[in-house]
């Protein structure tokens, strides 16, 4: 089962990079071989990855993400809350978390005593869990379209999104992949899927609070008002009932 969620957590992320651009408007054809090289090149890695060494597969794993997200990255940045080493810096953190759920190797010491039971009912249940939080992800991620951007910035054409799963959560994508990473940590079982759910916690934390910086410097009231009816990464729903309805 977990080997499965390998597989399924890499199909996603091929989607997030190479897929979802290229059905969100149109593209240039250096985009469009930009993204089937990347299609290509991530099909060969899938393929190998058996027969890979852990630490040449993470590595070419991270030299295709950089360069994925280089390429998909928008290009019309109004204002910008992140320095260009905080790219690296989370990829860096992509990496950490998911050689902590997938490479046997990070068992060490107690990061490889189990946290919970080893009965079949909670990994089915983490592995549904991974699989809901994976498919709101996307959803969260077609509805928010062109404004979309893997890096804390304002597009030059930005809008404030506060429909479909952003009408209760500021940032439902951090929450979703949190998680699906939550899901998986329950079919790993052990301590060190803990420590993974806290670096990537810790990682989106710091994103979400950058990104709403610069959201309130560009929207002012309009983003006060969004922030007192939508969660940061999750719903007001001990309050929901006495928000103020946001103007339209």
């Amino acid at each position: 089962m977990l080997r499965a969620l390998g597989y399924i957590w890499a199909i996603f992320g091929a989607y997030w990079i190479i897929f979802a651009p290229a059905l969100n408007g149109e593209r240039s054809r250096v985009q469009k071989s930009r993204l089937a090289f990347l299609a290509i090149t991530f099909a060969l890695l899938l393929w190998k990855a058996q027969a890979t060494p852990p630490l040449w597969l993470i590595a070419l794993a991270l030299t295709w993400s950089a360069a994925g997200l280089y390429w998909v990255a928008p290009k019309k940045v109004a204002q910008s809350g992140e320095y260009a080493f905080y790219r690296l810096l989370r990829l860096l953190v992509g990496a950490v978390t998911f050689s902590l759920l997938f490479w046997n190797r990070t068992s060490v010491g107690i990061l490889g005593s189990r946290f919970v039971p080893r009965v079949d009912a909670v990994s089915i249940a983490g592995f549904l869990l991974t699989l809901l939080g994976l498919a709101i992800t996307a959803w969260a991620r077609i509805h928010l379209g062109r404004h979309w951007s893997d890096k804390v910035v304002i597009q030059s054409d930005h809008e404030l999104v506060r429909t479909g799963p952003y009408a209760h959560v500021r940032h439902p994508i951090y929450s979703c992949v949190l998680l699906g990473v939550a899901g998986t940590a329950l079919v790993v079982g052990e301590w060190r899927a803990i420590l993974a759910f806290a670096v990537m916690l810790t990682n989106y934390m710091i994103k979400a609070r950058r990104e709403d910086k610069i959201l309130a410097e560009r929207f002012g009231q309009e983003f006060r008002e969004y922030e007192l009816r939508a969660g940061l990464l999750f719903p007001h729903v001990w309050s929901r009932g006495v928000q103020k309805p946001l103007r339209q």
